[in-house]
């Protein structure tokens, strides 16, 4: 093999050699990194429950006497310390504070046409209770919408309620029904719905 030949195979073979290390220095042996995005989104939760004694409904019992005024439930004062049991209790596992809302179905009415007026059930509520707290000197009216009654309930805590119930003079007899709900939703969320 002639010499020139020679220098022509050494000098393909070190062009060959470059060529080739030039293309593995380019390549990325670890891997390209890439990324993405990792999302969640949390949506308000959050369970309330009646106490039993709210449950059995805001009873007022049997009245012989009219007018009466501010009859009180049942319930109102038959706690330790003469607190209310009636109350609606907010889930420690919520994820927010609630604000309860209140409303009648209607007024109370007997088996016929007679009405006891909604302006005459009143409420009170508190986030503590006692002998005097929730007080009839702040009893409202309940209504056919809901209104708030209870705001920024604590997860874990209780709102508690007492009603009072006024009856006109010549009432007609009978027993008067309506329906009592209640709404929570969560704590800066506006007006009840």
């Amino acid at each position: 093999m002639k010499r020139e030949d020679v220098l022509i195979l050494v000098f393909g073979a070190i062009l060959l050699f470059s060529i080739a290390m030039l293309v593995i220095g380019n390549l990325k042996l670890t891997g390209n990194a890439i990324s993405t995005v990792s999302n969640v989104t949390i949506t308000s939760y959050l369970s309330i429950a009646m106490s039993p004694n709210l449950q059995e409904g805001i009873l007022f019992g049997s009245v012989d006497t009219l007018p009466a005024l501010n009859i009180s439930a049942s319930h109102n004062y038959d706690g330790g310390s003469s607190a209310s049991t009636m109350n609606i209790s907010v889930s420690s596992d919520s994820n927010v504070d609630v604000d309860l809302c209140i409303k009648a179905n209607a007024n109370l009415q007997n088996a016929g046409t007679d009405i006891i007026g909604i302006g005459n059930e009143t409420y009170s509520n508190s986030t503590s209770t006692s002998s005097t707290v929730p007080g009839i000197a702040q009893n409202v009216s309940l209504t056919t919408s809901y209104v708030k009654a209870g705001q920024n309930v604590l997860k874990g805590t209780s709102n508690h309620y007492r009603f009072w119930l006024n009856i006109p003079a010549a009432q007609a007899t009978g027993t008067y029904n309506n329906s009592i709900s209640f709404n929570g939703m969560a704590t800066g969320g506006g007006a009840c719905p």
